[in-house]
């Protein structure tokens, strides 16, 4: 199958959101939505995701640089999409003081 990578740069991307629980839902859904927009050009929404409990998420995503494909199946078959709206993940019981800073942050 063909697999669509994200038609933006990155780089350009600043947080909007942070978003606490970076599990399968989000990243399939919340995720995959505010990808589209940074598409779109809306490069002010990238997502800070932060783990409440585990790091496993993080280390996961670590090596790819925080994206990941998703698998979309419908009557028309697969389609695959790599993600790149997830530009930092924070693990609370880590890190709690940059878990607030960025809450606290008035971008976010």
């Amino acid at each position: 199958a063909k697999v669509a990578a994200p038609r933006y740069d990155r780089g350009a991307i600043t947080p909007g959101i942070v978003h606490l629980g970076v599990g399968a839902f989000h990243r399939a859904h919340q995720a995959a939505y505010i990808d589209e927009c940074l598409a779109a050009g809306e490069t002010g929404w990238g997502i800070t995701g932060v783990s409440l409990r585990s790091a496993d998420t993080r280390d996961a995503l670590a090596p790819q640089d925080g994206l990941y494909t998703l698998a979309v199946r419908g009557s028309g078959g697969e389609k695959l999409h790599v993600i790149g709206s997830i530009g930092s993940l924070l693990v609370a019981p880590e890190d709690p003081a940059a878990v607030l800073a960025v809450l606290t942050d008035p971008r976010t």
